[in-house]
């Protein structure tokens, strides 16, 4: 997986805190528990790169006041981007 461990853990729990909620259409809700549980076995797909990258775009501008949540965002967004245009 091309993520550090720190990335990891963010995209985890971010995924966890804002697409797991009911208000959440139930979708959108499968389509990150899908992510997620990609994620935990290591074996992420081209969709789920798609869906990290929307992910991170969402979220990014949500995480500006801190700073070490915004640099580990951009850094994400940065590699699904590079992997996505790679494929």
């Amino acid at each position: 997986m091309p993520y550090l461990s720190e990335e990891v853990a963010l995209l985890d729990g971010l995924i966890a805190q804002y697409f797991s909620s009911p208000r959440i259409s139930e979708t959108l809700r499968e389509d990150y528990l899908t992510v997620h549980r990609h994620i935990a076995a290591g074996a992420l797909t081209q969709r789920d790169y798609q869906r990290i990258c929307s992910a991170a775009d969402f979220l990014l501008p949500l995480h500006r006041s801190s700073p070490s949540d915004y640099k580990l965002l951009a850094g994400v967004l940065a590699k699904t981007t590079s992997i996505l245009a790679a494929q």
